[in-house]
């Protein structure tokens, strides 16, 4: 019988949750630990180290049932265990004929080989290792990456010229980010159970109010959990995302130190803040001072103690979601709001704004990319690009009817200029001094 692998959380004193992976004998594996605190050390969030681990899990149960070492594994170790992850049989010893799609998607797949990678090279620069089963080839930096990348002009030598790539990547269908529709989200909020005040149902006001500062902010879930009463500003109607490494559900902003921002947010769900601190928050007696709380008064941790009034974790607000998901018919998890705002703000600049009545139509102005980068929290306007330059085919729709519609005005603007400069040219003389007399003839006499 084979034994695998097991992921392991811990409630370090010092670096708050950790995850680990541990063999048969309940033992650390050890490169793995010696990894996994070395991303700990540098300020990496602990969402961040489970993904790590939970990828890791996936090679290490590899290993297991090929019998191999991580440190003696091979290039073609790596090959076969790419196979073997997209093997709907993988647990099977013989397979003769496989009828099932993957049951990972290509995404996943390189996202777990990176993971490996960075094990490795981690490894190597330990001197655990002397190269990496992880091969790498260089790839010819062409114009199209030189437009992606930002820092292209301070790269210098053979920097400049090549791009470092895994040799073994699958390749990733390009899909458009999920979004929700108006319609949909309407009916998953109303799905939320809310009384005829906010005191008669706190729960299902707080779960309201979180969903749609979550669309209308386009803010990461962990960001919004993250957030502390000085966070809010009511005099600029928004809110300040900041990173803080040690919040008490362990919720953190990805942007990291030194990259806060404002958001603004709309009036109305200004109103409902106010509502929720006056008539929700307060009445918790809360013993923190994040925004976002436990209301259920009979809630408990595993240890049985109650939790009532302490602040909401990410796996509570996951649960939320996934009730309302069942219950309203509409699947919806919290990053598909933050597609759906950023989609929102890229189609604004594509669609006609049909002027009011005395307004004078203006001219459409480009998406503004930087804006929709600043608002998200992306390190980098590349990144808000490649996610959402992918439209629909109404999108695309949109985006050529303002050609046509320009091309059109560019036309009747250089037919005016040119039937005017014509008639200027042609004008005989006589003619115009005649017209001349004529205008002069409306001049009153003194």
């Amino acid at each position: 019988m084979k034994y695998f692998p097991r992921i392991v959380a811990a409630d370090m004193p010092d670096r708050g949750r950790m995850y680990y992976l541990v063999d048969d004998c309940l033992d650390f594996i050890a490169e793995v630990k010696e990894f996994l605190d070395w991303k700990a050390a540098t300020q990496r969030a602990p969402a961040t180290l489970k993904a790590y681990c939970s990828r890791l899990y996936w090679y290490y149960r590899f290993l297991a049932h090929q019998n191999l070492d991580a440190l003696e594994a091979s290039a073609a170790d790596l090959t076969e265990f790419v196979i073997w992850l997209c093997n709907p049989y993988r647990d099977v010893d013989k397979v003769t004929v496989i009828h099932e799609p993957s049951p990972i998607t290509a995404r996943s797949v390189n996202l777990i080989l990176q993971s490996v990678g960075a094990l490795y090279r981690f490894l190597v620069r330990r001197g655990r290792l002397e190269t990496s089963p992880v091969r790498y080839v260089d790839v010819p930096r062409g114009k199209w990456l030189t437009e992606r990348d930002l820092l292209a002009h301070a790269r210098r030598g053979r920097e400049a010229q090549v791009v470092q790539r895994m040799e073994l990547k699958l390749k990733e269908p390009k899909r458009l980010p999920a979004t929700l529709s108006e319609q949909d989200f309407q009916t998953f909020v109303k799905s939320i159970h809310i009384g005829s005040t906010p005191q008669a149902d706190p729960p299902g006001f707080r779960d309201r109010l979180l969903c749609l500062m979550l669309k209308e902010g386009g803010l990461r879930v962990g960001e919004l959990l993250g957030v502390h009463l000085e966070d809010l500003d009511f005099g600029q109607s928004g809110v300040h995302i900041r990173f803080r490494p040690h919040n008490d559900n362990e919720a953190r902003a990805k942007s990291g130190y030194g990259r806060d921002r404002f958001v603004h947010l709309p009036s109305p769900v200004m109103g409902l803040l106010d509502i929720y601190l006056t008539e929700v928050w307060v009445e918790a007696n809360p013993q923190t001072d994040h925004l976002w709380i436990v209301l259920k008064k009979d809630a408990r941790n595993r240890e049985g103690q109650t939790t009532f009034g302490t602040a909401l974790s990410m796996a509570a607000v996951e649960k939320m979601f996934q009730h309302y998901s069942k219950k309203s018919g509409v699947a919806l998890h919290p990053h598909m709001l933050r597609h759906t705002h950023a989609t929102e703000l890229v189609r604004s600049y594509l669609e006609d704004d049909e002027p009011g009545e005395g307004e004078v139509k203006t001219e459409e102005t480009p998406v503004d990319w930087k804006f929709i980068q600043e608002r998200l929290g992306h390190a980098s306007v590349v990144t808000t690009m490649e996610i959402y330059t992918h439209f629909t085919d109404q999108d695309r729709k949109h985006a050529y009817d303002r050609y046509i519609r320009r091309k059109e005005q560019k036309h009747v603007r250089q037919l005016r200029s040119a039937t005017s400069s014509a008639t200027s040219d042609f004008q005989s003389p006589m003619e115009s001094t005649a017209t001349q007399a004529v205008e002069g003839a409306w001049e009153p006499r003194e």
